[in-house]
């Protein structure tokens, strides 16, 4: 649900340091990372989810996803997301409202993340991109100016965190496969591991009495200064999407050991689509109209 598409502290229009001039617009560099990502995907139809396929796994988490409505569906091979956010800068900052576009896949993972929101009274387009091979993350002003570029390996890490949470919170029915191993803490608590690529990350997920996943914490997920020691995205407003149990907010905070914790984002779901046929999935210049549409 959450993101690293975290805004910069200040803007300081040319000045600022490191800044360089965009060549490809990023909702170009979206179409096409959506258009390559369709084109890995398996071809044949996703399998349905059996209770056979719920008998490995801890009590808490077969629960769970009994409760959500798994049985009987296909599994997860990609997943569409309108959202809005409201994101802020740093402790006490205000929050900034946006539109989200995401698109994921889950047999090849990757998660590609479209925002546009204004600062200064100037727009501003984020791009995230994550695959096996690397996460990248992009912030441009007025279509020209990269403030933020980030990449490497320990950011492709922290984001395997993130395509891991969102496949919790939105896909739970793409969990079943051996990239994710499970166990059990209590009865309302599990740990999951998800080992894709070069990479291996771990989470605690936390159940209600209902049944309901209600947060998720990882201490794998540090990968830029101002990044805590553990993330959490505890969720809420659990409600039926197309036949599934799924919450429709969260929150991204920030915990340190020497200072207060930073909720940094908000997130609200407005609509989610499974399985999109290749020629179905939406294009950038849509991301406005769709969260319209969702409301």
């Amino acid at each position: 649900m959450s993101s690293s598409l975290r805004l910069p502290p200040r803007f300081a229009g040319a000045a600022m340091l490191g800044l360089t001039i965009g060549c490809t617009p990023l909702t170009d560099r979206f179409d096409e990372a959506v258009a390559t990502a369709a084109a890995n995907q398996p071809a044949t139809p996703p399998v349905v989810v059996t209770e056979a396929d719920l008998t490995h796994l801890p009590a808490p988490v077969g629960r769970w996803l009994r409760h959500v409505g798994v049985v009987g569906r296909p599994r997860v091979r990609n997943f569409v997301v309108d959202m809005h956010a409201q994101l802020n800068r740093g402790p006490g900052e205000p929050w900034m409202e946006t539109p989200v576009l995401q698109v994921s896949f889950v047999a090849n993972p990757t998660r590609l993340f479209l925002l546009r929101t204004r600062m200064k009274g100037l727009p501003v387009t984020g791009l995230h991109t994550y695959t096996d091979d690397g996460a990248r993350m992009q912030i441009r002003v007025a279509g020209l100016v990269d403030m933020v570029d980030e990449s490497g390996d320990a950011f492709t890490r922290a984001e395997t965190v993130t395509m891991l949470n969102d496949v919790c919170i939105m896909a739970p029915g793409a969990l079943l496969d051996e990239r994710f191993t499970w166990r059990a803490l209590t009865d309302t608590s599990a740990v999951v591991t998800f080992t894709t690529g070069a990479h291996r990350v771990s989470a605690t997920l936390v159940f209600d009495a209902n049944d309901d996943l209600v947060d998720f914490a990882s201490d794998d997920r540090h990968a830029l200064p101002d990044d805590g020691e553990r993330w959490t995205t505890p969720l809420r407003g659990h409600r039926d999407v197309d036949g599934l149990r799924l919450p429709r907010e969260g929150d991204a905070i920030w915990h340190y050991a020497d200072k207060p914790a930073w909720r940094y984002g908000r997130f609200t779901i407005l609509r989610l689509q499974y399985n999109v046929p290749v020629t179905d999935l939406p294009r950038a210049a849509a991301i406005g109209a769709r969260e319209a549409a969702a409301r």
